[in-house]
């Protein structure tokens, strides 16, 4: 079978000269810039250090070439986040967490799972100082169809059992993990022709242990 050329999971001179060969004759901008972040997002998700800087590069010429094309720019910016997670540089990956969804305000179209990475990272790092700011960014309304499913709503009630926790409010605390639990616990969503779809079926175990503490 051939490989798809946007999405290699090696690079080197020749894939490099043939990828964007490629990406040349493509007429329309916006597949362009999605071809890049697709690619990118092969590397990137290697966790290989140096395929990893080629997926940056790649991030960092869609977002400068092609950032009127506004449907890719918040899932841009989330994929470079998550490439910081993954070499460990975490504040730099939430900041990133953080454009992404400051681009989703000014245009709420367009979604990306930004949102749910910046809260988790927030609380695996410990960082109290944003949690005002997650709290926030949950009850905002453009965020409620991107976390519909259980396996979101077991990830959001978790995180809203730790912050409630950390400021002291238990009653809130064990509302909200008792939520959490639910979704986890689900076996189907309730949907007429994806009953297993977005269900849980690995649980966060850094989670579930802040939550039980």
């Amino acid at each position: 079978m051939n490989r798809i050329w946007y999405r290699n999971t090696t690079w080197n001179e020749e894939i490099e000269n043939s990828f964007f060969k490629k990406l040349g004759r493509v007429k329309d901008k916006s597949m362009r810039a999605q071809y890049l972040k697709l690619q990118a997002g092969s590397l990137a998700y290697t966790k290989t250090p140096a395929l990893m800087d080629v997926a940056e590069k790649l991030l960092n010429k869609q977002l400068t070439e092609y950032s009127d094309v506004v449907l890719f720019v918040s899932s841009a910016y989330g994929l470079l986040g998550d490439i910081q997670g993954f070499k460990g540089i975490y504040n730099q990956a939430i900041d990133l967490y953080k454009k992404a969804i400051d681009f989703e305000a000014t245009y709420p179209n367009y979604i990306s799972p930004s949102f749910m990475d910046y809260a988790e990272l927030a609380i695996k790092t410990k960082r109290t100082d944003l949690y005002d700011d997650v709290e926030k960014i949950f009850s905002e309304k453009r965020y409620d169809s991107a976390s519909s499913f259980p396996f979101a709503l077991y990830k959001k009630y978790s995180i809203l059992s730790i912050i409630s926790k950390y400021k002291k409010d238990m009653e809130k605390s064990k509302y909200y993990a008792d939520l959490a639990e639910e979704n986890a616990q689900k076996q189907e969503t309730g949907l007429n022709n994806h009953q297993t779809l977005g269900l849980v079926t690995k649980r966060e175990e850094i989670l579930d242990e802040m939550v039980r503490k």
